[in-house]
């Protein structure tokens, strides 16, 4: 069993990491959804060397904290309601019998996330002038984006699984192998 000590470090570098990332979206604008994805996948690094509840726990602070550290309300948007607790919900959907199931929650987490980012940037942030821009186009706009964002999440979920392989199977050995 880990140290408190080492939980209580680990999660706050994770944090601080993070939280950088998150404020780098005001100095690197078109970032801004990238730069979460990232602060999202550090987050892992928590679950596989501690616990998923470790790693909820740091989330919910990064979640927190960048509210007042992130100057673009979108990238925290996107942070707190989808990159920075799915690379941890992950795990659970993979811990399912059936693959069906599995994708079943996965995607049911990724278009209620999307669609709850999409509420609050339209209702509270404002930003409905966007979509009246598009005129006759926008009946079909928001199932198109839908669509597309579900098969470039598959490629993320995808690309997710490949980054941790490689950090169980190489980084986490040649790291650990130095410091011991």
């Amino acid at each position: 069993m880990k140290k408190v000590s080492y939980k209580v470090s680990l999660g706050g570098i994770v944090a601080a990491l993070c939280l950088l990332m998150m404020f780098l979206t005001a100095v690197f604008p078109p970032l801004n959804i990238t730069l979460p994805l990232f602060a999202g996948m550090l987050i892992t690094v928590v679950a596989i060397e501690v616990s998923c509840s470790w790693a909820f726990v740091t989330y919910a602070v990064v979640a927190v904290l960048s509210f007042f550290v992130t100057p673009d309300k979108e990238a925290w948007l996107f942070f707190t309601f989808f990159f920075g607790y799915y690379p941890v919900a992950k795990s659970f959907f993979e811990g399912l019998k059936s693959k069906l199931f599995c994708w079943l929650g996965k995607l049911a987490a990724f278009n209620i996330s999307i669609i709850i980012i999409f509420y609050v940037t339209m209702n509270i942030l404002g930003t409905v002038d966007l979509f009246e821009e598009f005129g006759f186009y926008n009946e079909w706009l928001i199932p198109a984006l839908l669509t597309v964002g579900n098969l470039i999440f598959i490629f993320y979920d995808y690309t997710l699984t490949l980054i941790i392989s490689c950090y169980k199977k190489w980084f986490r050995p040649t790291f650990l192998r130095k410091f011991k």
